[in-house]
């Protein structure tokens, strides 16, 4: 006698599904059972799975993709930043004390925090100070983070709630800048500054990071993301992060990249890269170089452009990194090494290489790669390390010329080179630096705003969203590509599959997204059904 096939827990139908390598679609309908892709086909194909307990949901014709993921989410920061004053649209210093006075007006206790502006836009044309800031509170801490997040201005009152001590290291180490006339110091924080004003904000509100993660994770699936590289910061965010998971509450996937503080204690535990589940994965240790073009911090060979005396700054020296790279790479730890200057990415590289074995079966990676030359993109392929990239930083940094010249800016962001070379891409949005849209990042991969012989197909595109990132976490034979045993994440667009064979996504927005097999958001209400 015949068994009977396996029920499907869930079937999708009147779809049109897609995975990047083939450019078209490959089915209409999915069926899901136990959190896995159990088939792909036509909707008669499928009918043999459906059974009592199957639940049938109608698409409507909208196209899908394998679930998209972000290779570089600052987590925390993103889920605080939804409740901070967005100066994004700030045009000058004005607008932004503006908005900072509204923020302090609507919290009436403890710090005003902004994020987001970019001096760059500034009809001023200048960092803002300690007294810009003053106007918004005299009494009250307030901060300004620089949309790069290497960056940013606090006033009076929050420099002297970092007290003393903390201001004297800074200003040794030129993380506290003054004023070009009187010599005071001017609010002004960069790298290590800043890190001793989020940990200020830490302290003060513990309570919230729970509902900041949860933040975090509800915007990523707004957008269609299924699985985040989410870069911790704090014992109590991985707490969070694990009581969700414990809970049934997490409702995304997350690879996770721990600071240099971490190491010591990941080692002790013997916890490698890898070590998890489907929903939670050791990934690998976050290192930070340089600093950010927006800031003039990233670490360049030649000065820049528009400041000839100045080439950026490594924040470790090459002794400090080899050893950290070293201590890592033994105890089977990935590394994710910020890099954007050209200067940075050449040191990175040489540590890499010096690695026992080389870096290729560790997929180290280097987040951002911003400014190479096509030596550094060959030696990045020879070596096997991953680029994770963020394509948005294209529309963004449009000053990219006047700040490294033409030649560098011609190498800035060579997305296309990095391909063809066979360095494998992750993207990512590198938010709250910027949108965690994956969308948008897919516009600015193929928009008019990359350079033509560096613009991506949508194809090429959408492969580094989905099986780049995979590939960047070990997860390639698991999720980025629609296939059966894979997981069933899905990004469900609102657009039938004419604009996706056109090659653009150019109206497209996100109407649902599946986690394992599990609808996790939904902007419109698809018509669902019970089994037969």
């Amino acid at each position: 006698m015949r068994g009977r096939l396996a029920q499907a827990d869930l079937v999708l139908f009147d779809g049109y599904f897609f995975s990047p390598e083939h450019g078209e679609p490959i089915a209409s309908a999915l069926a899901v059972k136990d959190g896995l892709i159990m088939a792909l086909g036509a909707e008669e194909e499928l009918k043999p799975l459906v059974g009592p307990g199957t639940r049938l949901i109608d698409l409507e014709g909208r196209s899908v993709l394998p679930g998209l993921s972000d290779s570089h989410v600052h987590g925390l920061a993103l889920g605080r930043s939804l409740s901070w004053a967005d100066l994004s649209e700030a045009k000058s210093i004005d607008e932004l004390v503006e908005s900072l006075r509204r923020q302090a007006a609507s919290r009436p206790e403890g710090w005003v925090v902004g994020f987001g502006w970019d001096h760059e836009r500034f009809s001023e044309r200048r960092l803002p100070t300690r007294w810009d800031l003053d106007r918004v509170s005299a009494e009250r801490p307030v901060v300004a983070f620089r949309k790069c997040y290497h960056l940013c201005v606090v006033n009076s009152a929050a420099l002297a709630a970092l007290g003393e001590d903390r201001l004297a290291e800074l200003d040794k180490k030129g993380e506290a800048l003054r004023d070009a006339s009187t010599g005071k110091l001017n609010g002004v924080l960069v790298e290590g500054g800043l890190e001793a004003v989020r940990e200020l904000l830490r302290e003060l509100d513990k309570q919230g990071v729970l509902r900041a993660v949860e933040a975090a994770v509800d915007e990523a699936l707004r957008h269609g993301l299924t699985c985040l590289h989410w870069i911790a910061e704090c014992p109590e965010e991985l707490a969070a992060i694990m009581a969700l998971r414990a809970s049934g509450r997490l409702g995304i996937r997350l690879y996770l990249l721990f600071p240099p503080h971490m190491l010591e204690h990941l080692v002790a535990l013997g916890l490698r890269t890898g070590f998890g589940d489907p929903w939670v994965r050791v990934g690998a240790l976050k290192v930070i170089a340089d600093g950010s073009l927006g800031a003039r911090t990233a670490f360049l060979r030649e000065p820049y452009a528009d400041d000839p005396g100045n080439r950026g700054r490594l924040l470790y020296s090459e002794r400090e990194l080899r050893e950290l790279a070293l201590r890592a790479h033994e105890a089977g730890l990935q590394l994710a090494i910020h890099a954007i200057g050209d200067g940075a990415v050449e040191l990175v590289l040489k540590v890499l290489s010096e690695l026992p074995g080389g870096p290729r079966r560790m997929r180290h990676r280097v987040e951002h790669a911003s400014v190479l030359d096509p030596a550094l993109i060959r030696h990045m392929a020879s070596l096997g390390v991953v680029a994770s990239v963020q394509p948005r930083f294209i529309v963004s940094d449009f000053w990219v010329e006047e700040r490294l010249g033409a030649s560098r800016a011609r190498w800035t962001y060579p997305l296309k080179s990095l391909l063809k070379a066979g360095v494998v891409l992750a993207a990512g949005s590198d938010a709250p630096v910027e949108p965690i849209d994956p969308l948008e990042g897919i516009r600015a991969a193929t928009g008019e705003a990359q350079r033509p012989e560096e613009r991506l197909t949508l194809w090429e595109t959408v492969g580094t969203y989905t099986y780049g990132s995979a590939f960047a976490s070990f997860q390639e034979g698991f999720a980025g590509t629609l296939e059966p045993g894979k997981a069933a994440d899905l990004t469900v667009l609102s657009c039938g599959p004419e604009e996706l064979e056109a090659g653009e996504l150019e109206g497209a927005r996100v109407d649902a997204t599946f986690v394992m097999g599990e609808l996790a958001f939904s902007r419109v209400r698809l018509p669902e059904f019970g089994g037969l």
